[in-house]
């Protein structure tokens, strides 16, 4: 009600004011109404502009669902659009990254909204009528060093290649981690392993396996690095591969496995991008390749021995590794795992 009164206030003001300066009633009455039409326009103006927005999403989203229709439907379409969706995501948004380093470098907390992932990996997943031609045809794995991959190379065919632009031992590991200690222990702190002592990689670079040896050596460490700031400094110890094709971009996710001799056998894990380089820079492993479930019928195994210096390449649409204690290995392995899109 108090408000009511005070608009008949300024409205009687303004009246008056109006007969000070010789403004006739009419005039003052078409200068109320011609107010009001603009208040009016105004509301109508902004519900138009948000009934504009609002029939753009509704048309996106119908848009969408049809042809998320339109590619479970025709399954020929779907197999080559699961096949290749991984590939075309950082491609794209290389732009997008270059814009944003500086803004990362300025604001290092926030890589910490992309520390863990939103979802959890679903085991029983599978993809319904996938296509395993890329990996049916494999006979066997080969040794492509020198090669260099072309845009038509099936990317369903593993194969290693000897490195030579990377010799990343435990004590050049070490001088790393004790370089950037400020940026590891916040950004890059926490390890899985199997064995109890091992909770922080300050704990694994400290008591080193090499000269403190487990009862049975038989410890696994898994140091996954998924922030900027440690992964760029390991990038610097670990550079891509020569022959990585230019027309992939790497992930920022990154995995260092170590590994006592008779470390027992475990999954290597299904990095970001499909496109996978696993690298061996001490020691040796001996890599189980396995079909994935989608393709175990159409597919073949093959045991692959990973030695220092070469690194093996594979898509993880297709092959599911598993890591196993080489036959007669007396020391520890180092092994660094990297993905493209």
């Amino acid at each position: 009600m108090g408000d009511f009164q005070l608009y008949r206030q300024y409205v009687d003001d303004l009246r008056i004011y109006a007969r000070e300066n010789g403004i006739t009633e009419v005039e003052t009455e078409r200068i109320f109404e011609e107010c009001f039409k603009e208040l009016e326009m105004s509301r109508v103006n902004k519900f138009h502009g948000v009934w504009k927005g609002v029939r753009v999403v509704i048309g996106v989203v119908l848009i969408t669902i049809a042809c998320f229709l339109g590619l479970y439907n025709h399954p020929a379409t779907h197999s080559i659009f699961l096949r290749n969706m991984q590939n075309f995501i950082y491609p794209g948004l290389t732009v997008f990254r270059q814009m944003a380093v500086p803004i990362i470098k300025r604001y290092p907390a926030l890589t910490e909204l992309y520390d863990e992932s939103c979802l959890i990996e679903n085991p029983f997943f599978k993809v319904a009528d996938m296509d395993c031609w890329p990996c049916s045809t494999v006979q066997s794995v080969p040794d492509m060093t020198g090669w260099n991959m072309t845009e038509t190379f099936n990317v369903g065919i593993p194969f290693v290649r000897a490195e030579s632009d990377s010799t990343a031992d435990l004590d050049s590991i070490i001088n790393m981690y004790k370089n950037h200690s400020d940026i590891f222990n916040v950004d890059a702190r926490r390890i899985s392993s199997n064995n109890p002592f091992y909770r922080t990689i300050k704990n694994v670079l400290e008591k080193r396996l090499d000269e403190n040896p487990s009862e049975f050596l038989d410890t696994h460490v898994s140091w996954r690095l998924n922030r900027m700031r440690p992964s760029r400094i390991l990038r610097k110890l670990m550079p891509k591969p020569s022959g990585t094709p230019i027309w992939w971009s790497q992930s920022t996710e990154r995995y260092l496995f170590i590994d006592e001799p008779k470390a027992g056998e475990y999954s290597l894990p299904n990095p970001e991008c499909s496109n996978v380089i696993l690298r061996s820079t001490r020691g040796s492993r001996l890599i189980k390749m396995t079909p994935s479930t989608e393709c175990q019928r159409n597919c073949r195994t093959f045991l692959v021995l990973l030695s220092p210096s070469r690194t093996l390449w594979y898509n993880w649409w297709y092959w599911r590794p598993m890591s196993l204690p080489a036959i007669n290995s007396t020391e520890i392995s180092i092994n660094y795992l990297t993905s493209f899109c």
